[in-house]
C-alpha cells in the first residue's frame, strides 16, 4: 500500500462501498474493514495515512476503535469521525478519544473530498495535543448535552482566515524578503501564526478546525515558501513543546537574530 491509502471503517456494507468508491475516485487507495477489531489489524499492517471511521458500530465503536489506536502506538494519522448524530456530545466524546475531524452522515461526497483533501495534503498528523485541550474545554462549557446543529458550527469561515492573514502579512512586510529561507525563521513563523490564530478562535469548531484554518491562513499570504510549511506541520507538537516556539509566538515577527533567546541556538 502506498503512503495515500485511506482506512475505512464502518459496520454497514452498503456505506462501505458507496464511500470506497467515491475514495478511490478522489485518487486514493482504499482499506476497508466492517468492525473495529478488523480496523486495528489493518491499521498495524498498512500504516494508512487516514483513517474515516463510522461512530455507531456494534461492539466497540467509533470512539473505542480511536482510543484502542492511540493506546496501541498506532495512530499516526488524522482520524475522522463518520456519525448521524449532530450534537455536541459527539464532539466531546471524539476528542476525548483521539479524532480530529467530524463529517455527518448524509452530507454530499463533496465534503468527504475535502476532509480527505485537506488532512492529506495539509501535513497535519493529528489536532496539536494543545489544541484538542482548549476544544475538549470550550466543548464542555457549553450548556447541554443536546446542543443542536453542531456541524453547522464546524463550517469553515473566511472571515477567520481574513483577520489572521492580514495581521501575519502586516508583520512580514516589515521584514526583508529573504525571511523565510532558514528553517528556524519558519519555525518561529509557524509560533506567530499559531498564536495569531488562537487569539482570533472563539469557541470549539474553530479549535477543531485550527489545522485547516492555520493551513489556509498561510496558504493566502504573500509569501513562497508556503508549500514547504508541510513537513513543520507534521511535527507541529514537537516545535511546540520548546519554550521558545512559545516565546517566538508571543510577540510580532522579527529577524531571527532579534529574537531574546537566539544567543542559544546561534
Amino acid at each position: 500500500m502506498g503512503n495515500g491509502t485511506v482506512l475505512l471503517v464502518d459496520d454497514e456494507p452498503v456505506v462501505l462501498q458507496m464511500h470506497s468508491s467515491a475514495v478511490r475516485h478522489f485518487g486514493f487507495e482504499v482499506l476497508i474493514a466492517e468492525s473495529a477489531e478488523e480496523g486495528i489489524a489493518l491499521t498495524r499492517k498498512y500504516s494508512p495515512a487516514l483513517v474515516i471511521s463510522d461512530v455507531q458500530m456494534p461492539g466497540e465503536g467509533g470512539f473505542d476503535f480511536i482510543a484502542s489506536l492511540v493506546e496501541q502506538d498506532l495512530k499516526n494519522m488524522p482520524a475522522i469521525y463518520l456519525t448521524g448524530y449532530d450534537d455536541i456530545d459527539i464532539v466531546r466524546g471524539g476528542l476525548k478519544a483521539g479524532g480530529d475531524d467530524f463529517i455527518i452522515k448524509g452530507t454530499s461526497i463533496e465534503v468527504l473530498r475535502q476532509r480527505i483533501a485537506f488532512w492529506m495534503v495539509s501535513g497535519f498528523k493529528s489536532l496539536p495535543v494543545d489544541i484538542r485541550r482548549r476544544a475538549i474545554a470550550a466543548a464542555n462549557a457549553v450548556s447541554g448535552d443536546s446542543f443542536p446543529g453542531v456541524m453547522h458550527h464546524f463550517r469553515m469561515e473566511s472571515d477567520i482566515v481574513s483577520r489572521i492573514s492580514r495581521r501575519v502579512q502586516a508583520e512580514l512586510s516589515t521584514l526583508p524578503d529573504t525571511f523565510g529561507c532558514r528553517l528556524i525563521e519558519r519555525v518561529c513563523f509557524m509560533a506567530r501564526v499559531t498564536k495569531v490564530a488562537l487569539e482570533e478562535s472563539a469557541d470549539f469548531a474553530e479549535y477543531v478546525k485550527f489545522p485547516e484554518i492555520l493551513f489556509r491562513a498561510v496558504q493566502s499570504l504573500d509569501i513562497t515558501w508556503a508549500s514547504g510549511m508541510a513537513s513543520l506541520y507534521a511535527n507541529f507538537d514537537d516545535w511546540a513543546s520548546d519554550d521558545r516556539f512559545g516565546e517566538a509566538g508571543l510577540v510580532p515577527l522579527e529577524k531571527t537574530m532579534d529574537y531574546t533567546w537566539y544567543e542559544t541556538v546561534a
